[in-house]
């Protein structure tokens, strides 16, 4: 039997992380170790979202009633299962595997008496955490649109799954969120290189986009609560005016 290096053993590993049981996934999450971390978490809710979307628009295609918005559902399943899905799915590994590469270069960095040494562990591990850092963006980005498919297939999409388009729209909202927390401390890591200048504007866009689409969805929120509100009511005085009958 042939031998594997290292880096052989390492892609092994790598190629198991999504394919593992969800407990164990959600294990490792819970392990307190680098791999996965917040990085890969935001990703993973991301996919998750994906997954609401893919469902409720197939779901609609087939119902009658949502007719007029067939082509658009068609499209965000093209989009989701053909771009967006497989893009989230290698953010999800290359974060696992290169921010557990950051944490190692940090380690060997502070183990170092040399200080040529350490200096070149401490560049490294900035390289790779800008590195990381664009995967995140990435993450952002394609959930702001994750976020935008949400809510347009709460109001085109089948009435009676709108719960699954809500959950769709809140994993989105928790991505985007969860990728602006990390963009922000990383760049508070690489404050002194033009990198987090350059980067800060970006992340500040990301968070107006977001507080755009938050508005948007807790009209959504609101809009199935009075829903809600009002079919309760009703039911409440049909059931008094059939008590009144009987009395």
């Amino acid at each position: 039997m042939k031998s594997q290096t290292k880096q052989e053993l390492f892609n092994d590993e790598e190629e198991k992380l999504l394919t593992r049981p969800a407990n164990q996934l959600l294990n490792d999450f819970g392990a307190g170790k680098a791999s996965p971390g917040s990085g890969s978490a935001a990703a993973l809710l991301a996919l998750l979202s994906s997954k609401m979307i893919y469902t409720v628009c197939s779901i609609s295609l087939t119902k009658q009633e949502c007719s007029e918005h067939h082509v658009q559902f068609k499209f965000i399943c093209k989009q989701v299962e053909e771009n967006i899905v497989p893009k989230l799915k290698e953010l999800f590994e290359k974060d696992a595997r290169d921010f557990e590469q950051v944490v190692r270069l940090r380690v060997s960095r502070d183990n170092a008496s040399d200080k040529t040494e350490k200096s070149n562990y401490s560049r490294k591990s900035l390289d790779l955490l800008q590195t990381a850092t664009d995967y995140t963006f990435e993450v952002a980005n394609s959930a702001l649109t994750l976020m935008e498919y949400g809510i347009g297939i709460f109001n085109n999409g089948w009435h009676a799954i709108r719960g699954d388009s809500g959950v769709s729209i809140s994993a989105a909202m928790s991505a985007v969120m969860s990728s602006i927390f990390i963009i922000n401390l990383n760049l508070k890591t690489l404050k002194r290189r033009k990198y987090a200048r350059e980067n800060l504007k970006r992340v500040q866009e990301l968070q107006k986009k977001l507080e755009e689409l938050q508005t948007r969805a807790f009209s959504c929120v609101s809009s199935l609560s009075q829903e809600s509100l009002a079919s309760i009511q009703l039911e409440l005085k049909n059931e008094n005016r059939t008590k009144e009958n009987t009395d």
